[in-house]
Formats: structure tokens, sequence, C-alpha cells
């Protein structure tokens, strides 16, 4: 018995072995069966992927901003759009890029990391959109008791229960299927590592994976349908008994909408997963994951969400229906600027005046941290210019973003620390205008210049003999003179917008700089016009450079997934994850205070506006400080030009 053991286990590892050393890229067949559609089948594919990406970031980005949406129905819903982007990002997408370069294959790690993230996707959706129907029974069936059962704790807990489950059982699934021997087949007939096309590869007996596969679908498919139809049972009875048809109407579009959405899902994945056979036509199996991964994310916000008068009132007040106080607003603006010469010749900056024993304290490590930016960022900029090794676009647009970082703290911190030492804290009108412009200037271009980095890092990796002609000279300088323009553009019209408004009398600011939005709660007259500019704002210099980032570092994974040299792996992701670290810690701060450009909203709150200004001063000069270290000193090129300059001998 034992001898049999050994043997089996000395077998399996000979497999794994043979996955390991053989099978190092799977080729993928796609839709090359029909030649004369592809091309129809991959401009569909992108249309539904862009409409995909368009509706769900529309979503979650009303659910977050519209209070009257923190609901437990928007926050599932909003759970369902972020699920829905990832979702179709691990099957399209690739897919899409594939195409675009010619090249159907995969490593078996990458492979292995789709498989994962669509079956987790999938699987979590399942839960999640039980859970919706559960909620929909409770709100209907159960009103009164709504908010007790469904308070803010139980939500978290059931949406974490979904993502946690959708996890395990798809990290269960995928290591029970590639663990299995391959013998050298490489070829998958689908156009992503869809499990049960990985699974026809396998050229030993099967029956414990599909057993495992039995078990887990039983779970997430049969189960929570059967929650489905249970809650939408009692919810039938209920509005039966409902007698205004008013209510009856609005209870069934809520339910026909949800009822929808669960059976396109759930009619393509049980016709698929439930009996993974593979006799099954493989072309029919391809289309119907198209559907489930590519159509039902792109109908999931219009059928139910986007169709919502919620909804459709949240979009049309940040975007639409408040330009109509624009005629209003022009007709006061001469009155405006009277009262503002009149009263109001300076502002007064509190600062951190609330913590006066700490003062000196904040003035040495801001002053610490603002010699640090300079010498820094100084010492990059040289490098880059003195070193004709670093011309090249990567540090050409490092040096643009130093230069930037310079002149960004340098209108802000010098007036911090002369405030903190002095006690003086007042500004002149001018001069808190012109610090309000070169902040924001500052702030807007880096967004853009980080999104046109991002597109720099992916043209080298993803696209390297092309490169020196895609990145040319001409045009890398192009890419950074709109990226200053555009910044110069929208800090003019936000400053302008902000300092015509009316402060009666009003002129201490609750901030250690002229920040626009301190400067926005002196306000004393309407100030629709300026959220809705910087909602705009938001979205071109905030929103699409991000997107940019996204799609971009999703191209870089996908094609370092495929490389084979591991050296040549490791130098891609340590030249990535130090510009996402920028990223993360530059667009994570400065979302959080202008996503929701609102004077009013934290009017009697000292704490909230106490961090306001600790967040204003990391994105300020911590952000900038931390650049040229994470990302440019870090860097061998940098470090030899430095040596280079330092050892360099003076012409005598």
């Amino acid at each position: 018995m034992y001898t049999f053991i050994h043997y089996d286990r000395t077998r399996r590892n000979k497999m794994v072995k043979t996955n390991l050393t053989v099978i190092s890229n799977f080729i993928f067949l796609g839709f090359t069966h029909y030649p004369k559609v592809e091309i129809i089948i991959i401009v569909l594919c992108l249309l539904m992927y862009l409409v995909t990406l368009l509706g769900n970031i529309v979503l979650i980005s009303v659910t977050i901003l519209d209070s009257r949406l923190h609901t437990p129905m928007y926050f599932f819903l909003g759970n369902l759009s972020f699920l829905d982007i990832w979702y179709t990002s691990s099957a399209l997408a690739p897919m899409l890029a594939n195409f675009v370069s010619g090249k159907n294959t995969i490593s078996f790690s990458g492979c292995a990391t789709q498989m994962y993230i669509s079956l987790a996707m999938g699987s979590t959706e399942c839960v999640l959109l039980s859970m919706m129907a559960y909620d929909r029974y409770v709100a209907i069936c159960n009103p009164l008791r709504y908010p007790i059962v469904m308070n803010k704790r139980v939500c978290v807990q059931i949406a974490a229960g979904s993502w946690v489950a959708g996890c395990l059982t798809s990290l269960v699934e995928t290591v029970s299927v590639l663990h299995q021997s391959l013998c050298g087949k490489n070829i998958i007939d689908h156009f992503t590592c869809e499990i049960l096309a990985v699974l026809k590869l396998v050229c030993v007996d099967t029956s414990k994976v599909q057993l495992i596969m039995l078990v887990i679908s039983v779970l997430l498919l049969p189960m929570p349908m059967l929650l489905i139809c249970i809650s939408y049972a009692f919810i039938l009875s209920s509005i039966l008994r409902i007698t205004s048809m008013d209510g009856r109407s609005k209870a069934f579009s809520t339910c026909a909408a949800h009822l929808t959405v669960v059976v396109l899902f759930y009619g393509t994945a049980l016709s698929m997963y439930l009996k993974p056979s593979a006799v099954d036509s493989q072309e029919i199996n391809k289309f119907m994951a198209l559907v489930y991964a590519g159509l039902t994310p792109m109908l999931n916000p219009i059928i139910y969400s986007l169709r919502n008068k919620e909804v459709k009132v949240a979009v049309r007040k940040l975007l639409i229906s408040e330009c109509i106080l624009y005629c209003i607003f022009l007709l006061k603006t001469d009155d405006m600027d009277k009262i503002n010469q009149t009263f109001v010749s300076e502002f007064l900056l509190l600062g951190l005046s609330g913590y006066p024993k700490t003062e000196i304290i904040y003035f040495a490590l801001i002053l610490v941290m603002y010699l640090v930016i300079l010498i820094g960022n100084g010492v990059l900029i040289m490098a880059s210019i003195f070193d004709s090794r670093l011309h090249t676009p990567m540090y050409f647009f490092l040096g643009n973003l130093s230069f930037l970082d310079i002149c960004y703290t340098s209108s802000s911190v010098p007036s911090t620390l002369v405030s903190l030492i002095s006690k003086k804290r007042n500004i002149s009108f001018s001069g808190c205008t012109v610090q309000m412009f070169f902040g924001f200037a500052m702030g807007s271009t880096e967004c853009l210049l980080l999104g046109m980095m991002a597109f720099d890092r992916y043209v080298a990796i993803c696209n390297p003999l092309r490169y020196p002609i895609i990145m040319s000279k001409v045009m890398y300088v192009l890419m950074a003179s709109v990226s200053w323009l555009s910044g110069g553009i929208n800090s003019t019209v936000q400053t302008s917008l902000a300092m015509q408004l009316p402060f009666c009398g009003n002129n201490i600011i609750n901030h250690f700089t002229c920040e626009i939005l301190a400067v926005l709660k002196l306000a004393c007259a309407d100030i629709s016009l300026n959220v809705i500019t910087m909602v705009i704002s938001n979205m071109t210099f905030l929103v699409l450079p991000l997107l940019v980032i996204f799609f971009s570092y999703m191209f870089i994974l996908y094609t370092i997934l495929r490389m084979n040299s591991a050296t040549g792996r490791h130098k891609a992701f340590s030249t990535c994850s130090a510009h996402l670290t920028v990223v993360i810690i530059f667009y994570g701060t400065i979302f959080f205070m202008y996503a929701k450009p609102k004077s009013q909203e934290r009017r009697k709150e000292d704490k909230l506006q106490t961090a306001d200004k600790f967040i204003s001063l990391f994105y300020g000069v911590v952000t900038p400080m931390l650049n040229p270290i994470i990302y440019s000193l870090r860097n061998k090129d940098v470090k030899a030009a430095v040596k280079y300059l330092l050892n360099k001998k003076p012409i005598q």
C-alpha cells in the first residue's frame, strides 16, 4: 500500500513538472474559425467594454457622491458595478489586446491569474445577486423593520461574505484544474482561459475535478437561485396584497429590473457550469461566454440602475440641471466684484493656529521636507539635463514632474513657514489669487503628467520595438506641453470663478494656504457654477488620466505575465511599482479632497476641517518629497548619473 502511494505521489510530481516545464504558454484560437466576422465580433466587444466601463463608473461615482443614494440597495449596486468592471476586464481586455498585437498567447501564470479573477468575480456575482434579492424582500415585505434588519453593519458583512466566498471557491477551482497534467497540450479553443476550455486539455482522469466543480456549482448556482425564488415568492405575495396601483407598479418595476439581470446571468452561467462536460459545442460556449462576460455587465447599469429615477436625478444634479443657474450668476457678477473690492482687500489664514504648542514642530518638519524637495528634485533635474544617457522620454517626464513639484510646493510652503515663525497670517487679495492659481495649475498638470508617464511605460513594455517611433522627441515634448497648457487653462477658469464670488466681509480662511475649497466656504452667494465646473474639471483631470493609467497598467500587467524571463519580469515590475506608488499616494489624497467640491458639507465639523488641512499638507509636501525617492533616486540610471556629476572634475 505504501509503495502504491509513493508511486502515485511520484507520478503527480512528474505531472506538475510537465506543466511547468513543457507548458509555459497557451495559445488562444478565439474566433479564428470565423475570419470574415472576427473583426465584427472584436468591434462589438470593444463597444460593450467601453459601455460597461462608462455605465458602471458613472453608477459608482453617483452612489458615492449623492448622499440620497447611501442606502443598502445602492451599496450593493455599487459593489456589483465594481465587480462587473473587473469581471469584464479580465476577459475582454486581454482579448482586445491580443487582437491589436496579433499575438494570441498567454503565459501559464497569466492564464492562472485570468482564470482566478474571472471565476472569483462570477462566483461573487452569483452570491451578490441573491443578497440583493433578499434586500428587496426585506424592503417590500418588512418595510418598517428594513432600517434595523439591513443596517450598515449587516450590509458590509453581506458584501464582504460574498467577496470572500467568491474568492475562496475560485481559488479551489483554479488550483484543482491547473494542477492537472496537460501532457504538452497548450491550444485553448476559446478567447480566454475559461475553466472548461482548459479542462479539455487535461490528459488524465478529471472525475475529481468535475466533482469539485459540481459541488461548487450547486453551492453558487442552484442555492442562490433558490434564495432568489423564495424571496420573490414572498415579494409577489406582498405586492398582490397592495391596494395602490402606484405602489404595485413601483414594486414590480424594481423587481422586473433585478429579475432580468438574474435571468440573463444565471441562465448562461447554469448552462455553462452546472454540467462541465467536454462534449458540449465549444463554439456555442464561446458566444455564451461573451454574453455573460460582456453583455450582462453592460446591461446591469442600464436595466435596473440608470433607468432608476433616483439615479437619473443624481446624475442630472451633478452634471446638467445646475447649469440653469449660470445666467443668474452672470447677472450678479458685476455686483460681486464691487463687493469684493470694497470689503475684502486681504485674507487671514488660520493655518495650524489651533495647535500653538506644536507649531514649532510643524515648522521644523515642513522646513526639512521643503529642503528635501528642493534638493531631491533639483538633483534629478540637473542629472536629466547634463547626463546624455537620461535623454529619454521617461526622464524627460520625470524632469518635468520634478520642476512641477518644486513650483507646486513653493507656491504655498514658504508663506506657511513665514506665518508659523512670525505669526503674520494675512495675505492680500491678489496674493491669494496668485497662490490659488499656481497650486491648482500645478496639481492639474501633475494629474495629466502621471497619465502621460503611464502611457510612456505602456509603449516601452508592450511595444518596445515601436517605442522610439511612437515616443519621438516631437511627441513627448507635445505631450508635456499639452499637460502644462491644460493645467494652466483649468486653473485660470477655476481661480477666476472662485475669486469673483462675493465674500461680504468674511475673510478668515480656515487653512494654511488659499486652497480653493477653503475659499469657497467664505462665499455668501450661490456657488452652483463653481460646483459644476469643478465636477467637469474632476472628470477631465482626475478620472480620465486615472482611466489612462488603469488601462495602461492592465496591458502592462498582461504583457509582463507573458514574459518568460524572470529578470525581465522583475525589472518591469520594479518600474511599474514605483510609478504606481506615486499614483496611489497622489490620486488617493487629491480624490478625497476634490471629488466632492461642496463648500457647505463640513461647516460644523471642525475635526474634519483639520483633517483636510493635514491631507492638503500631505499631497502638497510629502508627495513631492517622495517623488524623486521612490521612482527616480532609486533608479540605477539616475544613481549613476548623480555619481557622474559629483565625480566630474571641473575644466581647469
